[in-house]
């Protein structure tokens, strides 16, 4: 399977002995996302339609994305909320970049490979959910940059946040060309790859 390589950073998919770098990645920002256990990140990305890295040429993890596809066990509340009101749409259960890495273009870079697979899946939306209480105006701030609009808002039940349900549609968000360099050329997909 091939890397990406995108300005100053590269996008591959999640190998299972790369998991406990994002578990650890995604732990250290369990405001806007969850913090998950071990066993839990393992069967997210079990169950991902799609769960890409990013790293740099160093070799450093600066972000991660797990979405999960319309089909498959159900992760949680917000997954259950997208899959009811929109199983056209490739839910993103998190994204996380370290704080010096944002504003490299490695959001933008992960959603475009997401859009790109989810369009050669035949799915043509991506949604998300994003904190209002506790609020975070950044992320609402990105998703309006990337033509997201809101679907909906919850109280999650498992922590009392306050969530706004938002959607995008995939191609406008798809990079340049097809996104096989995220797929395994094995017959059978790795557990971290598209399904």
């Amino acid at each position: 399977m091939a890397d990406r390589a995108v300005a100053g950073f590269t996008l591959r998919p999640v190998a299972p002995a790369e998991q406990p770098a994002l578990l650890a990645l995604n732990n250290r920002h369990d405001g806007p996302v969850n913090a998950l256990t071990a066993p839990a990140f393992a069967s997210l990305c079990a169950d991902a339609f799609l769960a890409v890295g990013a790293w740099d040429a160093r070799g450093t993890l600066l972000g991660l994305l797990v979405a999960l596809g319309p089909e498959g066990p159900v992760h949680g509340p917000n997954h259950g909320w997208m899959r009811q009101n929109h199983p056209e749409a490739v839910y993103i259960d998190r994204i996380v970049v370290e704080p010096a890495a944002q504003g490299m273009g490695i959001g933008r870079a992960l959603y475009a490979a997401l859009a790109g697979v989810a369009l050669e899946a035949g799915l043509g939306r991506l949604g998300c959910e994003v904190n209002l209480d506790p609020p975070n105006p950044e992320s609402l701030a990105f998703h309006a940059r990337l033509g997201f609009t809101a679907g909906g808002q919850a109280t999650d039940p498992r922590n009392g946040k306050l969530v706004r349900y938002l959607l995008a549609e995939a191609a406008p968000l798809a990079g340049p060309g097809p996104a096989h360099f995220l797929r395994s050329p094995a017959k059978r997909p790795c557990p971290a790859a598209p399904r």
